[in-house]
């Protein structure tokens, strides 16, 4: 299972250079703001951006401006560091097709996004949830803050089965339940729901003051559609419906445009709210992924 890279101490390795190279080679951009690091009036200086219109002269970089006739401006490092809600989906269609290890990809870089979060010493918790008959199973470990304890995670990920419905908008509610301040949720699912659920989730989370951060996970046959041609009889693996289906060159090319769709309505939400929206599509491109999405979402600069 992929989910046993995420405490690979290679794996970790990997990680630590992929934060020090983009580090080296980045540009500032304003605007920009990585998980870990919240932009404040604290006492220790963070960075630097192009000064825009309304920010603070107090904070404009003067020797800059005598030396280049650049205004640039000076961050600072906030005093209070974010706390940071990881929440994964480990409902049933996140098992499905099981080659593909949804859930494994979603627990790597869920935990590599808690990696580097606690390298930054901010609050960081693994939250996991799915459904059943019952209702809502949200689980959720404390919050870490030190990288030392990274590997208090494990036993915590190393439980985690596939199983009952995606009950994203109960889950967000149960989560909100608990008292804790507005941080960042980074959720991490297939949001093989209606929209109206993931929507619904999405809304409570961002009311709650949250920054919110999405990344869509799609298994690598899921997405090409790379089924063997044929006849399938299909039970759904949460509502348990059944359906006959033929399997062909069409029917590969519909999954596709339907994956297409599926993510573009999801990305068109999330411009629309404030929300960061970022590909998670095929275990198989992992290492794409992260040095591509990571950025996207803020996790690395």
């Amino acid at each position: 299972m992929l989910a046993t890279r995420a405490f690979d101490p290679e794996f970790l390795q990997r990680l630590d250079a992929l934060v020090l190279g983009t580090k080296r080679a980045r540009t500032v951009r304003a605007g920009r703001r990585t998980v870990g690091r919240v932009l404040g009036a604290g006492i220790e200086p963070e960075n630097f951006r192009e000064y825009s219109a309304g920010d603070d002269l107090r904070f404009l970089d003067w020797n800059a401006f005598a030396r280049l006739d650049d205004l640039t401006i000076r961050t600072f490092r906030a005093e209070r560091q974010v706390e940071l809600t990881i929440l994964i989906d480990a409902s049933a269609s996140m098992g499905v097709p099981e080659a593909d290890d949804k859930l494994g990809l979603a627990i790597v870089l869920g935990a590599a996004i808690a990696y580097i979060g606690m390298g930054e010493n901010d609050s960081v918790r693994l939250a996991v949830f799915s459904g059943s008959g019952r209702g809502p199973r949200l689980q959720a470990t404390r919050f870490h803050q030190r990288r030392e304890s990274f590997l208090a995670f494990r036993p915590f990920v190393s439980t985690l089965r596939c199983e009952g419905d995606t009950r994203l908008a109960e889950a967000a509610a149960e989560l909100l339940r608990a008292p804790t301040r507005a941080g960042i949720v980074v959720v991490l699912s297939d949001f093989l729901v209606s929209p109206t659920d993931y929507e619904d989730a999405l809304r409570q989370l961002i009311a709650a003051r949250h920054e919110v951060k999405v990344m869509h996970v799609i298994g690598d046959r899921e997405w090409a559609g790379a089924y063997p041609p044929g006849a399938y009889r299909v039970r759904d693996c949460e509502t348990g419906e059944l359906r006959e289906v033929t399997f062909g060159t069409n029917e590969s090319e519909m999954c596709r445009r339907r994956v297409e769709e599926h993510a573009a309505r999801l990305s068109s939400f999330c411009d629309s709210h404030g929300i960061v929206y970022s590909r998670a599509f095929g275990a198989s491109k992992l290492d794409s992924i992260m040095s591509h999405e990571f950025p996207r979402l803020g996790v690395i600069a």
